[in-house]
């Protein structure tokens, strides 16, 4: 029986990071292994699969930014486009991780499983948990039933759609979790079970941008002014994703600059800051009116990526409100 081929993509982050003392697993030095060493810390991969190994960036993702995205996305597409290839496992470092995810869920049009995997702790760790990561995530990759969900996470043997995955410890191997949503499915012995059907959110149509527009976050909290708004505003922001209270209210004393903002080109959205459920369309004032996006229950980060991308692909607000309303309702 001839073995699946899978597509290795490494971009750096804990999973191949080293610390001083195998007793060591907070303070180290990320993205310090290649993904072919770290592949070859797990023997059972190589007897199971064929595997190619691609090593587009090698960073902290505390240091991974859009343009990095243009990267891997084509490291991606080059192994999507591979006929022989049954899945893309990514491993990446966890600090953006979900972001990266909910980049690829929304960028890439392919039914093969795409798997971005990362480390709570380094691999030099005694307790390392990258290597069990590592192998989960390629099961689910070389499984069929992966087929037509997107891109998804695998860490500490949950899988997660990476629309909605989110990093919620700073330490702890149970870090990633998916509020409202829940995990789509777990492996245990490279046995892969889903909880759900197959089924995920429309991509936007994919041209490599040339540029990324602007998109910032202005986080609501009290006695909040309209400084930031305004100094993001000169900086040529294009879009602005407002993280207000509650269900993203934003405080009285900016409102109507908040407002003003799509009539001069700047594309705003609302969303709550820290706490989940789905934030109601003309709660405080008539959004449509004032041409203000809603996004639901997506938190701000997620957010600005639908923002990023809309933007890049020459979508104007009502467009993006759509998309932004089929993606929610696809879950």
């Amino acid at each position: 029986m001839t073995k699946p081929l899978l597509a290795l993509i490494g971009t750096g982050g804990t999973i191949a990071g080293a610390a001083s003392a195998a007793s060591v697993s907070t303070d180290y030095k990320p993205a310090s292994l290649s993904l072919a060493a770290v592949v070859d810390t797990v023997p059972e991969l190589r007897a199971r699969y064929i595997i190619e190994v691609s090593q587009p960036m090698q960073l902290a993702s505390y240091d991974v930014r859009p343009e990095h995205w243009l990267d891997l996305h084509a490291a991606v597409m080059q192994a999507v486009n591979n006929p022989d290839v049954v899945g893309i496992v990514i491993t990446h470092g966890t600090d953006t991780l979900e972001e990266t995810a909910t980049f690829l869920h929304l960028s890439v049009d392919s039914d093969k499983p795409i798997v971005v995997v990362g480390a709570m702790r380094p691999a030099t760790a005694y307790s390392a948990d990258g290597p069990a990561n590592l192998l989960d995530a390629c099961s689910v990759a070389a499984c069929t039933g992966a087929r037509g969900r997107g891109t998804l996470v695998v860490m500490n043997g949950r899988i997660h759609s990476g629309l909605w995955v989110g990093k919620r410890h700073v330490s702890s191997v149970e870090a990633f979790d998916s509020p409202l949503a829940g995990a789509v499915g777990e492996v245990a012995d490279q046995a892969v079970q889903w909880f759900r059907a197959v089924g995920r959110a429309p991509t936007v149509a994919w041209q490599t941008p040339t540029t990324w527009p602007r998109v910032d976050m202005v986080v609501a909290y009290a006695g909040v002014d309209d400084t930031a708004l305004r100094a993001f505003v000169a900086a040529g922001a294009q879009g602005i994703v407002h993280a207000g209270f509650g269900n993203a209210n934003t405080p009285t004393a900016y409102r109507a600059f908040i407002q003003s903002l799509p009539a001069q080109g700047v594309l705003v959205a609302r969303c709550a800051r820290f706490i989940t459920g789905s934030v109601t369309r003309a709660s405080v004032y008539a959004d449509a009116q004032h041409g203000i996006l809603t996004a639901g229950p997506l938190p701000p980060h997620k957010v600005r990526i639908v923002m990023l991308l809309g933007l890049a692909h020459g979508m104007d607000g009502p467009a993006i409100q759509t998309w932004i309303d089929q993606i929610l309702l696809a879950g």
